[in-house]
């Protein structure tokens, strides 16, 4: 009867383990610190924490390990050959998470995660969600209203045009970091269409990330020794970047980049506008147009057309038909320049 009875809780928190949900996510309203545990590979649980700071911020650790029963043991995720650092013990109930050292370690490291992370409720974290949305971009708008008077007045074309265009632009950010909406079933005629899902928590905090993004592009300038001719370096709001040299040949070599998603491979486009496309307007503006094509894709895609506009010390990006070469991230926008590296 006892090996029975052994057997069956056994079973039952086999059965209940196996039964938690993919994904929960605990508050610490103390320090409004976030924490998420979510089913991951090969058993494990991933960690995530991130920090209380600027409305949108992402700064987060992230760590991972094998959880038995009500316990995690974990440490921070690092690369093949690096040492992991300290580990920490999760005690987990349904209402709350209790964040301590492992026991038996020698000066362990605090990361800043330890404490108690209560359960947060869908309707707690969609308040918390719209609540740093809204905050962000309070600071957005406060930091463009700032901007119309502190860029320098060759800067804001590419101020103007940026503000124009910042709603698409961070609806592509939303594309690339939430997960794709599950297949909608077929809507039967007979009936009126249902009504979409109202936006999530998760919705929101995705928002809030962009938006931050995009504050913080327009609140930071550009290096004074940045010119306003072709060469230099050139940054938009996130994993956008452009190399810029004119040869003695009077030939502008671009070389593009793009990486949307953390630990993606970026996307690259390396090509030349020649003497005859490079063109200065009245007006001293600068314009460069070329194509782009790659010569070892077993599928051959249309060249991409592309145009790039210095706009003071920003950098203005069109393209044309450029989807097959930059995958799920983008070329287009407005990049923020920097001098050519000494050296």
């Amino acid at each position: 009867m006892k090996h029975f009875l052994l057997l069956l809780i056994s079973f039952t928190a086999g059965h209940l383990l196996a039964q938690l949900p993919d994904k929960t996510t605990y508050f610490d309203e103390t320090t409004m610190r976030h924490l998420t545990l979510e089913k991951a590979d090969f058993g494990n649980t991933k960690v995530t924490v991130r920090f209380a700071g600027d409305p949108g911020a992402m700064g987060t650790w992230v760590g991972n390990g094998v959880r038995k029963d009500k316990l995690l043991p974990f440490a921070r995720i690092a690369g093949e050959g690096e040492d992991r650092g300290t580990f920490f013990m999760a005690e987990i109930s349904e209402s709350k998470v209790e964040i301590a050292y492992k026991e038996g370690q020698k000066e362990p490291q605090d990361a800043g995660i330890n404490g108690t992370f209560k359960r947060a409720s869908e309707a707690k974290l969609l308040q918390l969600a719209k609540k740093e949305f809204q905050a962000a971009n309070d600071r957005l708008v406060g930091a463009l209203k700032n901007a119309t008077k502190t860029w320098a007045a060759t800067d804001r074309a590419a101020l103007s045009l940026w503000k124009d265009q910042w709603p698409d632009l961070r609806q592509k950010w939303l594309v690339v970091t939430m997960p794709p909406a599950p297949a909608e079933a077929k809507t039967d005629t007979r009936f009126p269409p249902t009504k979409p899902a109202d936006p999530t928590a998760e919705h929101w905090f995705k928002m809030a990330q962009a938006t931050a993004r995009g504050y913080y592009f327009i609140e930071g300038m550009p290096d004074p020794k940045t010119g306003l001719g072709w060469d230099g370096e050139y940054d938009d709001l996130g994993g956008g970047h452009a190399s810029l040299r004119v040869g003695r040949d009077g030939k502008l070599r671009v070389s593009l980049s793009s990486a949307r998603e953390e630990g993606q491979e970026a996307s690259t486009v390396d090509a030349t506008a020649q003497p005859e496309q490079i063109k200065t307007g009245k007006g001293g503006e600068l314009t460069a147009e070329f194509t782009f094509s790659d010569a070892e894709a077993t599928v051959k895609n249309k060249p991409a057309k592309f145009k790039l506009t210095k706009m003071g010390r920003y950098l203005r990006i069109e393209s044309e038909d450029a989807k097959p070469y930059v995958g799920n991230g983008w070329f287009d926008g407005i990049y923020r320049g920097a001098p050519v590296p000494q050296g």
